[in-house]
């Protein structure tokens, strides 16, 4: 395109000399009205393009986002649940104790009355093998 502009030019001002600058002038306005509307679209052009190509990736990541705000309040979920359960388990263990205290202190109470002291446990005999081992004790 400018080749083809500087040609025209070149060719004007040889024939007409003196009134070809207005010639040249109109000329070189024109080609540089076309460049400039043909940078302004070519600009847009790529400005778009550029657009989608952006909002796709915003979009994913906006996507990425919302999974892990999702996965994050499902464990935020279970977390809570947990610790109630631990709660509950834990106010139950100490009900439980309290219920052992009390049997406790009962059955010392009646075993010095009750209790005979001809009464002898066996000694358990000591096995050396860990729980669950198929191998026989003799």
């Amino acid at each position: 395109m400018v080749f083809f502009t500087s040609i025209l030019i070149m060719y004007i001002l040889y024939y007409l000399q003196a009134e070809g600058f207005i010639y040249v002038t109109i000329i070189a306005l024109a080609g540089e009205l076309i460049n400039i509307f043909m940078t302004h679209t070519l600009t847009r052009s790529v400005e778009t393009r550029l657009n989608t190509q952006h909002k796709r990736q915003v979009d994913g990541f906006m996507k990425q986002l919302k999974a892990k705000k999702k996965t994050i309040q499902e464990l935020e979920k279970i977390q809570d649940d947990s610790v109630t359960a631990i709660y509950k388990a834990n106010m139950k263990i100490t009900q439980l104790e309290k219920e052992l205290a009390q049997i406790k202190e009962t059955d010392s109470a009646n075993e010095f009355s009750s209790r005979s002291k001809e009464q002898t446990k066996k000694p358990e005999e000591f096995i050396d093998l860990p729980d669950g081992s198929n191998r026989n004790s003799s």
